[in-house]
């Protein structure tokens, strides 16, 4: 069955992981300027997550490379899944760390490198309301200080899910109806978007591996939502004429019969990991206001607890005001 806590990072890791997958959404979502940089026959993944501990509820990351079409230099293709409940400011930051984790790596891998490999970040952004923050980095600064020549530069690319419309999804195949069925997920143009991947499904119907992708599109639908929704999608499947009989039948009957327990089992096992996630945020967050309070520098935090400034704030605005302890 679907693992009910991951849900949604575990299908874009499955569908995108495939490097074929990820060229055609790449191609698909990007500008012309940056679509036509780069041969993405060449696009490959590189194994790994540079996301922090603390965020991995909410963002998953993906890395490949890629050569560049002018010069044929290899070029880090950076990922980054976001499906938070509102748009974060403060990403551009974190994806700057990201980077440098990128780098950091390939010179550990390489110590005599003498270049840095060039990185084009890549945010793929899911949630209930539409980006409305600057791609632009300098822009976190104050403006009269955003031309200064210490000022870092760096703008990433924006796939933002939320405005698009069920026919303006792109992609191969696969990449089509796992992005369908984030749509449905965050309660976008549900019946419109079912109904479009379940024609997309049909191509599967033949494919290899096809069965156990239908499988995992049906238990992904089924653990985000509830059975009215799963029986939608059976029906317009059967709509579009593809039969569902033998075991995938049996599959997606057992997924309707047990919705209603499995929800019920889902919210009674979410709010028991949510008690205990939180309370191990909570201990994390008083021991680094302790330490601050007694003049530690954040360097040396880092290196006892593995949080920056930044991820410790992101960690203490994901509690609420009563557990968030005291300011610093």
């Amino acid at each position: 069955m679907a693992d009910i806590y991951q849900p949604h990072d575990r299908l874009f890791r499955a569908v995108f992981s495939d490097a074929a997958e990820a060229a055609s959404l790449l191609q698909a979502a990007l500008p012309d300027t940056v679509r036509e940089g780069f041969d993405w026959t060449t696009l490959t993944l590189d194994e790994g997550t540079f996301v922090d501990e603390a965020l991995r509820e909410s963002q998953s990351d993906l890395l490949y490379q890629v050569q560049h079409a002018g010069t044929g230099q290899p070029v880090s293709m950076y990922l980054l899944f976001e499906h938070q409940s509102s748009p974060d400011p403060w990403l551009r930051l974190r994806l700057l760390r990201y980077c440098c984790r990128i780098w950091e790596a390939e010179r550990r891998d390489d110590p005599d490198r003498s270049e840095l490999r060039p990185i084009v970040p890549v945010v793929f952004y899911q949630g209930p309301r539409g980006w409305n923050h600057s791609r632009e980095f300098a822009d976190l600064f104050p403006e009269a200080a955003r031309s200064w020549p210490w000022v870092p530069r760096f703008a990433h690319e924006l796939l933002d899910q939320t405005s698009l419309e069920p026919e303006a999804i792109g992609g191969g195949v696969k990449g089509r109806i796992a992005q369908l069925l984030m749509m449905v997920a965050f309660g976008r143009h549900v019946d419109a978007a079912l109904d479009r991947a379940a024609r997309w499904t049909l191509s599967l119907r033949q494919a290899e591996g096809g069965v156990d992708e239908f499988r995992r599109f049906l238990a992904y639908l089924a653990a985000v939502q509830d059975g009215d929704v799963v029986e939608t999608f059976k029906e317009a499947l059967e709509r579009h004429g593809l039969e569902l009989g033998g075991e995938i039948m049996t599959y997606a009957e057992e997924l309707l019969a047990e919705g209603e327990a499995r929800g019920e089992a889902r919210g009674r096992a979410e709010g028991l990991i949510e008690g205990e996630q939180r309370g191990e945020q909570r201990a994390k967050v008083e021991v680094v206001e302790g330490l601050l309070r007694i003049g530690v520098a954040w360097e040396v935090i880092e290196a006892a607890t593995g949080l920056t400034e930044a991820s410790f704030q992101a960690l203490k605005a994901q509690l609420p005001e009563s557990d968030s302890g005291v300011a610093t």
